[in-house]
């Protein structure tokens, strides 16, 4: 059985203060999108099971002194946004949309007030040059020094309970966000998230690539207790045959003189956390698929990024629009690869930027506007482990989605059909109970494929469920009386 699980990627939401763009011009321009892939394109996109939100939400502040105002006005604006989005695309359900923290949530007011400008004394030594000491912790990845280039001059983090608050704004969006769901921790060694799509076999990984990044330090990284807490995470997704991914706001390369990107070496730490795709943005444009491999151990990530959404003229690179990704997981039984197929949608040159229309995009300077990689399939899971979920979903009256997940597994198994049959009659699904149990094996399964056929009223399908049944041969009396009511149709 074929299956395509559809991820709408999208980045650099923050507002142009020159190019503005309202809420109601983005949402319309996305959802006549869709109308557009999803329907007269070709080749036509699934419409989106999950968005990922890759990070720099505002723009934020241009006044330190009104800064608190104005974060919170763009948040505002943002989660109103999102609302609305999830509700067009997701029909309400918030637990598919994933949201990370860039560069431009990071509240510098808080990082410049937790700074203090280091003296002299403590800078130079006797013959009056820089003191090697200081050098060496300068250039340290967890390092409380600073250096100014507007001043001249070295500061020091003297409040780091102060400088942690550098992304409290975009904790309290979060929070409000999730309804209080999901929680942001606003300690650097807890800013990641586990999401965990059960009925999509998917998990994701959502880090903030914003460690230590601040007004004097505009570079991107991941604490390093982040990637050993969710690596200890998806070890147990891992072992129940999940497809693992993850998200991040920084891309992994830059310019000779670049500064603001994360180190590749982090992707070294997702391939060996078992992460087969990764999800990025920061540099407004849609990379060309890039593979990291570990060419010893035979293993790679395929990582994706995202162009800006919301980006003005100015924030654009040369020759780019407005962008954004729709990523395609499919997958087959009968084969042991999962193609992904990543789909650019693009601006078109002729739309306004307050009113944009979104049309098939180019990857890089190419003329494609989509291609496809192969990933591997995840080893397969257990039934016992699988039904121990699928049970925690019908506890949770999921029944819509455990159903789901049994249909993936052998029917033949006793304790699927038992879990199957209730979520069928849970759902009313009684053309599915006529295919599943057309050959019945218990009272249970009789009684249900009688009734359903009663309900469907369909001739046909009345003749081969007595047949079944009376294969099956029950004495119930219960059974009986449904066949009698059947054969007077």
């Amino acid at each position: 059985m074929e299956e395509i699980v559809s991820i709408l990627h999208i980045s650099d939401l923050h507002r142009s203060k020159d190019c503005e763009i309202t809420n109601k011009s983005l949402l319309s321009s996305l959802v006549n999108d869709k109308d557009s892939y999803t329907q007269s394109e070709s080749p036509k996109i699934k419409a989106p099971d999950i968005i990922i939100v890759g990070g720099d939400i505002i723009r934020g502040f241009t006044n330190i002194d009104s800064s608190e105002h104005e974060v919170k006005e763009q948040y505002t604006e943002a989660l109103n946004f999102l609302n609305d989005l999830v509700t067009h695309f997701l029909n309400g359900d918030k637990q598919r949309l994933l949201v990370i923290p860039g560069n431009h949530d990071i509240d510098w007011k808080y990082s410049k007030e937790s700074m203090n400008k280091i003296e002299n004394n403590r800078i130079f030594d006797s013959s009056n040059n820089v003191k090697t000491q200081l050098l060496k912790e300068v250039i340290n990845q967890h390092s409380k020094i600073r250096w100014s280039w507007k001043d001249l001059s070295f500061y020091e983090i003297n409040d780091q309970s102060k400088y942690d608050n550098r992304l409290k704004a975009f904790a309290n969006f979060y929070d409000e966000l999730y309804e209080g769901k999901r929680k942001y921790s606003i300690d650097p060694k807890s800013q990641y998230d586990i999401f965990d799509f059960t009925n999509f076999n998917i998990t994701i990984a959502a880090y903030n690539s914003c460690y230590c990044n601040d007004h004097l330090r505009l570079v991107g990284d991941i604490h390093p207790d982040c990637i050993a807490g969710a690596n200890f995470k998806l070890r147990e997704f891992k072992k129940k045959g999940r497809l693992i991914f993850a998200t991040w706001h920084h891309n992994t390369k830059g310019l000779p003189y670049d500064s603001n990107y994360m180190d590749s070496s982090k992707l070294k730490n997702f391939i060996n956390s078992g992460i087969a795709l990764g999800f990025h943005g920061h540099q407004h444009k849609t990379e060309l698929i890039h593979e990291y491999s570990d060419v010893i151990e035979q293993k790679k990530i395929i990582v994706f990024s995202a162009g800006t959404l919301c980006g003005g003229p100015n924030e654009l690179p040369t020759g780019n629009n407005r962008q954004y990704n729709l990523v395609e997981i499919k997958s087959n039984d009968d084969v042991d690869s999962i193609d992904v197929k990543l789909h650019i949608r693009e601006k078109t040159d002729s739309s306004s930027f307050d009113n944009p229309i979104w049309a098939a995009g180019r990857i890089d300077s190419n003329l494609v506007s989509y291609h496809t990689v192969k990933i591997d399939k995840p080893k397969a899971q257990e039934v016992g482990t699988i039904l121990i979920e699928i049970e925690q979903l019908m506890k949770n009256k999921k029944f819509e989605d455990a159903k789901e997940r049994l249909l993936k597994l052998p029917s033949t198994d006793d304790f699927v059909r038992k879990f199957l049959l209730e979520c069928i009659i849970q759902t009313q699904d009684y053309e599915l109970a006529l295919k599943i149990y057309s050959q019945p094996k218990t009272d249970a399964e009789c009684i249900t494929i009688l009734d359903s056929a009663i309900r469907l009223n369909d001739k046909a399908k009345m003749r081969d469920c007595l047949s079944g049944v009376k294969n099956y041969g029950s004495t119930n009396s219960i059974i009986n009386e449904l066949t009698k009511k059947l054969k007077h149709f």
